[in-house]
């Protein structure tokens, strides 16, 4: 049988031999340009990090290893996570054994739960989430191995034994962050045997007796498992790991930036702006009145939470996904019944206004509905339900970094006088 471990160790020097002969006779082809409008706005379309474990095409949206993301939906994060690691999918036993080694790694020290208890009651659910993975760092295999001599060729192998840790622990840790600071209720154990996703929602404890909620869990994940290695958060986790800072760093890093409102934040915003159509319309609104309140909206300045993409130029597979379980789970709720209306009336207004690149709905503009549905109505959650997904994607990108042995990050920064005086004399 070959596990993840076994698996990874096959391929990875594969995986160093490309990178050394790309470098060797290819190293000073230019792949990539950069204008004064890029530079000072995101470095927006600029090739300027690799990633192998996802892309997202315009026209076609995300793929995992080369795979539709579609083609994915049915499998389980284990098996997500094996793919975005290694590039297969595992065999049966791989499988079994990896969901195993989750289970077994699976209890949070107990000083983290200390460490919850001795904070504010209003402390934010994400404050909650990166300081539990900062506390945990004390017990990083990368650090304590590091510090005894680890050998650079075999970076790859602590770092996989810490994001096992991790993978295992976080849905613990965001389940109790749900039940006792959100609801004031009693924790629920993890249950042994259950997957990542059924034991998730097992330990949110959400009354769900058909498996209505644990179904969507599995696809929530899936959808929010990967997105290339350049968004904010993710981008966020390889810089701190580039200077051999262990996961617990990396990750806790990626989490303090998609707290933020223009990343992990934008479900919330979507939920808001849908609640608030709702209220002024005392239910559901028919398409001419919220297609007028759309364009006075956009006209007054605002922007549209859950529409457009940076990247995509058509409509996002991962909202259809969620908006095709949607429609066959909760048809006629009212903030289901919204979303889908806005995915009809917003593309051929924000078309109409002529500044919007993708008009399309985003994975945003669905997601917090569902939640929303299912009962998580604190929408403060939403970003740590976000978090234990993305952490698949996070944990397999930084073992390949380590693996190939990726550089520190180092970009050259100029000034605005340096600019201005190159623009000057491009003139």
């Amino acid at each position: 049988m070959k596990n993840l471990h076994d698996t990874l160790a096959e391929k990875i020097p594969q995986w160093r031999s490309e990178i050394r002969e790309l470098l060797e006779k290819n190293g000073n082809t230019v792949i990539s340009t950069i204008t004064l409008e890029q530079l000072l706005k995101g470095m927006r379309g600029v090739n300027a990090v690799l990633c192998d474990t996802s892309y997202v095409d315009p026209e076609e949206g995300l793929f995992i290893r080369g795979l539709p993301m579609l083609s994915l939906m049915e499998r389980s994060a284990e098996e997500i996570f094996f793919l975005l690691c290694t590039g297969e999918l595992p065999g049966a036993a791989a499988l079994q054994q990896l969901q195993e080694e989750l289970s077994r790694r699976a209890e949070v020290p107990p000083y983290v739960w200390q460490m919850f208890d001795s904070m504010p009651d209003d402390t934010h659910p994400m404050v909650l989430l990166s300081a539990a993975m900062l506390a945990m760092q004390r017990e990083s295999h990368f650090t304590r191995r590091y510090n005894q001599g680890l050998s650079r060729e075999d970076h790859w192998e602590a770092t996989l034994e810490d994001a096992l840790d991790i993978i295992a622990r976080l849905p613990v840790i965001a389940a109790r962050i749900y039940r006792t600071r959100l609801l004031g209720k009693a924790p629920i154990a993890s249950a042994a045997g259950l997957g990542f996703a059924d034991n998730f929602a097992h330990m949110l404890g959400l009354n769900d007796p058909d498996g209505t909620f644990r179904a969507f869990l599995k696809q929530f994940i899936i959808v929010h498992s990967d997105h290339e290695g350049a968004n904010a958060s993710v981008l966020t986790s390889r810089i701190v790991n580039s200077s051999l800072s262990d996961l617990y760093y990396s990750i806790s890093g990626s989490m303090n930036s998609l707290a933020g409102p223009l990343h992990g934040l934008a479900n919330q915003e979507s939920v808001k702006f849908v609640l608030a159509i709702q209220e002024r319309f005392a239910g559901v609104p028919d398409a001419a009145a919220l297609s007028a309140y759309v364009w006075d909206y956009l006209s007054a300045g605002n922007v549209i939470p859950g529409f457009g993409h940076a990247v995509l130029r058509s409509d996002d597979p991962r909202y259809r996904a969620l908006y095709d379980f949607g429609k066959r789970v909760c048809p006629e709720n009212p903030v289901f019944r919204i979303v889908e209306l806005l995915g009809e009336v917003v593309p051929p207004l924000l078309k109409k206004q002529g500044k919007a690149k993708n008009p399309y709905p985003n994975i945003d503009g669905i997601s917090g509905a569902l939640l929303y549905h299912f009962g998580i109505t604190d929408l403060q959650f939403y970003t740590v339900m976000f978090s234990t997904a993305q952490v698949l994607g996070i944990c397999a990108q930084l073992i390949s970094t380590r693996a190939i042995g990726t550089s520190i990050f180092r970009p050259k920064s100029v000034t605005t006088r340096w600019l201005q005086g190159y623009v000057s004399d491009a003139m």
